[in-house]
């Protein structure tokens, strides 16, 4: 662990400020030696929070760091944000279909970023999904500088199971601070075991391009 880190592991109303980066400093942070190349981010508040973690692979990007976003999400926002077109092959048609690896990743229409789409293969029941999955991440990390796994509003105890496999940063992306919605999600993710987590509770600052 970065001792470094601004980890809200006391996280209250009151330290909200402490412990609450922009996207900038968030891109920042993950640009550090020792900072964890795979990210996993949780937006609980919905696709306001997915718009801010396409920012911030797009400020990782302006960093000239090699960044990959794979699009974990239900709705498949990021997707939407950052694929140059519709229907393109992504993460669900490696783990559920036979396209190969170097067809699931695309350009971000807008930056130097990468994206693994939501993808098109409709989800089967498997006992190795966990396995698939955990072997595409590997070799993303050994890939790219900075791997950022949205996960959207997705059920956290369901998040937690795959992160037993993988070795990541936690973010926790609400651009409008919301304190309640926060420290709920906080206290459910360190009964979880995970108390140490990034807040990036900020807007895009706009020090560095996203476009």
């Amino acid at each position: 662990m970065n001792k470094n880190a601004p980890y809200a592991d006391d996280f209250d109303e009151a330290t909200e400020e402490r412990f609450s980066l922009s996207v900038n400093g968030v891109a920042d942070f993950l640009s550090m030696r020792g900072a964890k190349p795979t990210v996993a981010l949780l937006s609980p508040s919905g696709d306001d929070g997915s718009t801010a973690s396409v920012m911030l692979a797009r400020s990782i990007a302006e960093l000239g760091r090699s960044v990959v976003v794979v699009d974990m999400t239900s709705s498949g926002y990021p997707t939407q944000l950052m694929a140059q077109e519709a229907g393109l092959a992504g993460v669900s048609d490696l783990l559920f279909g036979e396209t190969p690896f170097g067809e699931t990743i695309h350009h971000d229409r807008l930056s130097n970023a990468h994206i693994v789409p939501q993808g098109t293969a409709q989800p089967l029941h498997t006992m190795r999904i966990i396995e698939r999955l955990t072997m595409v991440l590997h070799a993303l990390a050994d890939t790219y500088d900075t791997v950022l796994l949205e996960f959207g509003s997705a059920d956290i105890e369901g998040v937690t199971k795959l992160l037993k496999y993988i070795d990541a940063e936690i973010v926790l992306s609400l651009p409008d601070g919301d304190n309640p919605l926060a420290s709920e999600t906080l206290l459910e993710l360190r009964a979880l075991g995970y108390a140490d987590v990034v807040m990036m509770s900020e807007s895009y600052s706009g020090d560095r391009t996203a476009a």
